[in-house]
């Protein structure tokens, strides 16, 4: 089986590199072609264009930034549904709007080809590992034909249902990310102003009620450690908790606690932070409480 990867960004990059180590024929492509050079030197073939990788695989897949590079790719002018044949499949790892997934799996429905929105969580770190959480909206057959290949990129792997239903599940996870992130970057702030050492309050909290993954890997791994080099950009959560809370609008739900995680996150922009990791949302708190959260 041919499989292609359009994307090859931190997380792209690694599942398209689990896909080669496991077998599979694979194309790759990405808009910096340089970021493929090592994909080809183990054995991947290089597309010139995301259509002409598509016409030449059984599956194409791709993770990608915002829903406009989505949209682009897969419906553009000699995008990758208009030209991928019809009974292959369409795997896309990318956060988008449930409105977007519905519109490319429609265009992809009318020509005969399957369309899976499957975005992803767990970081570099589960992309390298294979042990990536996969959130799959779309027909259930092409989510069991996709198994074998989803199996190879992740471990957490759940048909949530329709069309959009993969993308509005991570919508779900990014909100409570921002939004626990956010209060855990304020009340670290303010514990850090009133004088306690924020290293000692990591290790109690951790083995308390509210110790959790987002503390552990926001405030433990990177914040104490003053590591701001960008995993998951400011930028890519401000997109993600927009998305959340544009959704939530559209359904009439209130959602206050991510709407207000999105204006810290846009403060973040706001103070030129938007390329750094996400953890740089706390900058602005501690730049206003004259404390740094560090070792």
């Amino acid at each position: 089986m041919k499989v292609g990867f359009i994307g090859l960004g931190h997380m792209g990059f690694p599942m398209a590199a689990n896909l080669l180590a496991a077998g599979y024929q694979v194309v790759v492509y990405n808009r910096t072609a340089s970021k493929a050079d090592d994909l080809i030197a183990g054995g991947a073939e290089r597309a010139a264009s995301p259509a002409e990788l598509a016409a030449a695989c059984d599956v194409t897949m791709a993770c990608l930034l915002t829903p406009d590079v989505c949209e682009d790719v897969f419906l553009g002018d000699g995008g990758v549904v208009e030209s991928a044949p019809p009974g292959s499949l369409i795997l896309d790892f990318s956060t988008n709007g449930p409105d977007t997934s519905r519109r490319i799996y429609d265009a992809a429905k009318s020509r005969g080809i399957g369309y899976l929105d499957a975005p992803i969580s767990g970081g570099p770190t589960g992309a390298q590992a294979a042990t990536l959480a996969i959130m799959v909206g779309g027909d259930l057959a092409d989510f069991e034909r996709a198994m074998p290949i989803l199996e190879t990129l992740g471990t957490t792997i759940h048909h949530m249902g329709a069309s959009g239903c993969g993308s509005a599940a991570k919508l779900a996870n990014q909100v409570i990310l921002g939004g626990t992130l956010a209060v855990c970057c304020e009340a670290f702030v303010a514990a850090a102003k009133y004088g306690i050492d924020p290293a000692q309050l990591l290790e109690v909290l951790m083995g308390s009620s509210s110790g959790g993954k987002v503390m552990e890997r926001n405030i433990g791994t990177m914040i104490l450690n003053n590591d701001f080099d960008a995993q998951f950009s400011l930028d890519l959560l401000t997109k993600d908790l927009a998305l959340g809370t544009t959704q939530a609008r559209d359904l009439g739900i209130r959602m206050l606690v991510g709407e207000m995680a999105e204006l810290m996150a846009r403060e973040g922009q706001a103070f030129g932070l938007g390329a750094n990791d996400m953890v740089a949302i706390i900058k602005p708190l501690e730049q206003s409480a004259g404390v740094e959260v560090r070792k």
